[in-house]
């Protein structure tokens, strides 16, 4: 008696143990003529039906292999995407350190310029620190101009009128020397 599990299709299917113990009816028993079985015979029938079953069994194992390795690659694909976004993240971080670190730099450097500058200049700078302190000075200096334009009109205005004067004493002393002539 020799136990074949079938689907339609040219190779048997690949079932699950249980799928197979369940689908009788898939199950299709080859009859052989009714002649009385020696017990070699029954032992190879027995043997045929255990190798069947050995043969599901194996087809089983190698579909949840092949999808177990499936699932191993997605997750060696997964590791190395996240290992290519580590090291992008760390490069990132290296280039941003090294920015920051020209930046500091280039800082460090600009304020012992102003140090040696300030030094040569002798004036208090340190008390120009924030915006506000340059802000009010500013202001100053605002005001400052501002009574300078106002000083320059009025001693224009002066300029003029001494001119006028002047002109207008001119043109009397040259009308009273060509009357008096």
């Amino acid at each position: 008696m020799l136990m074949r599990v079938e689907d339609g299709r040219s190779r048997p299917a690949l079932l699950s143990k249980a799928a197979v113990e369940k689908q009788v009816s898939d199950i299709r028993f080859e009859v052989a003529p009714s002649v009385p079985l020696i017990a070699r015979d029954s032992f190879v029938a027995e043997t045929a039906g255990k190798i069947e079953q050995l043969q599901a069994t194996i087809r089983l194992m190698s579909r949840d292999l092949n999808a177990v390795a499936g699932s191993v690659a997605d997750l060696k694909a997964t590791a190395e995407q996240e290992l290519r976004w580590q090291n992008f993240q760390k490069g990132e971080r290296r280039s941003k350190e090294v920015k920051l670190e020209e930046l500091l730099r280039s800082c460090r450097d600009l304020k012992a310029r102003l140090d040696r500058i300030e030094v040569r200049g002798g004036g208090d700078f340190h008390a120009y620190n924030s915006f506000e302190a340059v802000s009010r000075k500013l202001a100053e200096f605002e005001t400052l101009r501002e009574d300078a334009r106002r000083m320059e009109r009025t001693l224009t205005v002066k300029a003029w009128l001494l001119a006028g004067a002047v002109g207008a004493s001119a043109l009397v002393i040259v009308l009273a020397n060509a009357l008096a002539s």
